[in-house]
């Protein structure tokens, strides 16, 4: 009879004890989703997902929420911080703020690896090869020829960079994407996921980070693993009306994605919540905030989880101002000359700001584009010209890694600065061109960085740097 008590007694103990490290580190999940009418009449539609999970070096093979794969590739390749981006089309200014960072067209992969210089290299090739095969891509592309490290402040040591701007989007890199998320499709905020009607956009951009967040409360660190969406639609394209503000007609938030918005909130989600702005909105939202004395600044929130909501009613709301705020600092580039011999590089910065602002240029070029750094001048457009705070250029070398510029330089206020520099076009192979050569080579953008000083307009990402990319 003892023994009896005694051996429940164990088995009880240890089944706590297996039951505890079967929980694992504490896990939460949270979705969201801004809705937002751009001037044009478009529609700007944000989905953001996020999972955090605690660092903690004890236990870090039990999942629940968190994707395994990404914590096992993370965690082989010494992984401290990640972005990779499927962005197809671009960002037009007189669209306002991106409610994300902005990237160029194809696949972009950032990455900070904690892994000393002897092996650096090999876990970044790791790492693209792993990720390629999560999400269908062709990042095992990604090699010396294409990789670049940000410097001059634009990014923490160990920072790398890969692009691949001929990569294109489709519904092989939205599926996994999907997989990733704890209820997929099948409930919450993951069911208007339509790929019938996120391609047939004008704008899309989809991806992934990884980064840790500090603690908080005494508690300790957290990995948040955030997956992102951004499209932007015509819902005339589709058939559906645009008032055009007179308070008139209106659709649906599911019709506009053509699948239903499910009642049903994601059971293990701890945040839902939907945000309306420019549009009027039933039934009557949980929370308004207005942004400014515009009826289509205001912003209507909906919480899924307090209540069970069918679908949302959309109709515009009449603006006293249709403009919207467009980024402080913009940026414009486009290629010089003519010929198989050489050219030049011209990039229009223009700063709307009332006060100067200190940016930073960052532009990679492909080997075969051999960058004379001597020729580096910066002007105004009035011609003055201006010496910028810090240069820094590393020169490609053939076939094995591309050219880096940065440049560190104070845009006057309300201005337009043009960086301009000259290049000689090296000699390709015959097996060195790609598909379809006839076409030309594609660019990846060059990038901005800045930071707005004082409490003048900021990014809608505060704690990270403004960004903005060119056109190609």
């Amino acid at each position: 009879m003892r023994l009896c008590v005694a051996g429940g007694v164990v088995l009880a103990a240890l089944a706590a004890g297996c039951a505890a490290r079967a929980a694992g580190p504490a896990e939460a999940f949270g979705e969201e989703l801004v809705v937002r009418r751009l001037g044009d009449g478009k529609v700007l539609q944000h989905f953001e997902f996020a999972v955090e999970r605690e660092a903690t070096a004890e236990d870090q093979h039990n999942y629940r929420l968190f994707p395994r794969q990404i914590g096992e590739i993370a965690q082989r390749h010494a992984v401290r911080s990640l972005q990779l981006a499927f962005t197809q089309g671009n960002w037009r200014e007189q669209w306002g703020y991106a409610p994300a960072p902005v990237h160029g067209a194809g696949a972009e992969l950032l990455a900070r690896i904690a892994a000393p210089a002897e092996n650096a290299t090999q876990q970044w090739r790791g790492l693209a090869n792993a990720l390629s095969g999560v999400f269908c891509a062709s990042l095992n592309f990604i090699d010396e020829t294409n990789t670049d490290s940000p410097g001059m402040g634009a990014g923490p040591a160990g920072l790398r960079r890969g692009r691949l701007p001929r990569e294109n989007v489709c519904t092989e890199n939205l599926t996994p994407w999907i997989k990733q998320l704890p209820c997929q499709a099948k409930s919450g905020l993951g069911a208007l996921l339509n790929p019938h009607r996120l391609f047939n956009a004008h704008f899309y951009s989809m991806g992934v980070s990884l980064e840790t967040a500090p603690a908080s409360g005494g508690g300790r660190p957290a990995l948040r693993y955030t997956q992102h969406l951004t499209v932007v639609l015509d819902p005339r394209a589709f058939g559906l009306a645009d008032d055009g503000g007179g308070g008139g007609g209106g659709w649906t938030l599911g019709a506009l994605m053509d699948r239903p918005l499910l009642a049903a909130a994601c059971p293990v989600a701890s945040r839902s919540t939907v945000r309306v702005t420019g549009f009027r909105a039933t039934p009557r939202p949980d929370s308004a905030a207005a942004i400014s004395d515009d009826a289509a600044a205001v912003t209507h929130t909906f919480d899924l989880l307090r209540r069970r909501i069918d679908d949302i009613g959309l109709s515009a709301e009449p603006a006293r101002n249709e403009s919207l705020a467009g980024p402080v600092v913009s940026v414009h580039r486009y290629v010089t000359g003519s010929g198989g011999i050489d050219g030049g590089v011209e990039a229009i910065l223009t700063n709307r700001h009332a006060a100067p602002v200190r940016v930073t240029y960052l532009d990679s070029l492909p080997w075969y584009l051999r960058v004379y750094s001597h020729t580096l001048q910066v002007r105004t457009a009035a011609g003055k010209a201006l010496r910028p705070a810090r240069v820094a250029f590393s020169p490609a070398v053939d076939r094995g890694r591309p050219s880096s510029l940065a440049v560190e330089l104070e845009l006057p206020p309300a201005s337009r600065t043009v960086v301009r520099f000259a290049f000689e076009k090296g000699f390709l192979k015959y097996t060195e061109h790609p598909p379809d050569a006839n076409r030309g080579f594609n660019v990846a953008p060059a990038v901005v960085s800045y930071t707005l000083p004082g409490a003048e307009p900021a990014c809608p990402r505060p704690t990270f740097p403004c960004r903005t990319t060119s056109s190609r």
